[in-house]
């Protein structure tokens, strides 16, 4: 993970809150933004949280909280509440009771991408079944639009 930006200072770049209508281009901006700055390792599942506990040769576990668990968890709340920031309210019900940054974006993944193959079947059958007819060409983009809409 890159040191050289703070989680925080990303937010401004990301514009859309996630809606049932926007999956694809929320998933799209959230994904270049924090890909570009090699983040999105924790939603992946590339970044696996390190044991809690230090573990040395001479004890074996100890009772001692590991620095690089600390790090790895701060990091990891700091993604969440980023990605939490760009949900809308609506979309914020699907993961409520997530504890991680993997385990939200996996929810998200589940139920908008179900939606958004719904949703482009629906489209490919409403244009499929589209036709001119008597229409002027005016009214047929003006339908085509409201379907594309």
């Amino acid at each position: 993970m890159s040191n050289s930006v703070k989680i925080e200072s990303l937010l401004g770049m990301l514009t859309i809150k996630l809606t049932d209508d926007n999956f694809l281009k929320w998933n799209f901006q959230f994904t270049s933004v924090l890909r570009g700055y090699d983040l999105f390792d924790h939603f992946t599942g590339e970044s696996v949280c390190p044991p809690k506990f230090v573990l040395t040769t001479e004890m074996g576990v100890t009772t001692e909280i590991s620095a690089t668990y600390k790090t790895w968890i701060k990091t990891d709340m700091a993604l969440l509440s980023l990605l939490l920031a760009t949900l809308s309210d609506d979309a914020i019900k699907h993961v409520v009771g997530c504890k991680t940054s993997r385990e939200v974006w996996t929810a998200l993944q589940d139920r908008y991408l179900f939606v958004s193959s719904a949703s482009v079947n629906h489209l490919k059958a409403e244009l499929h079944t589209l036709q001119k007819g008597g229409d002027t060409i005016d009214k047929y983009l003006l339908r085509l639009k409201g379907i594309k809409d």
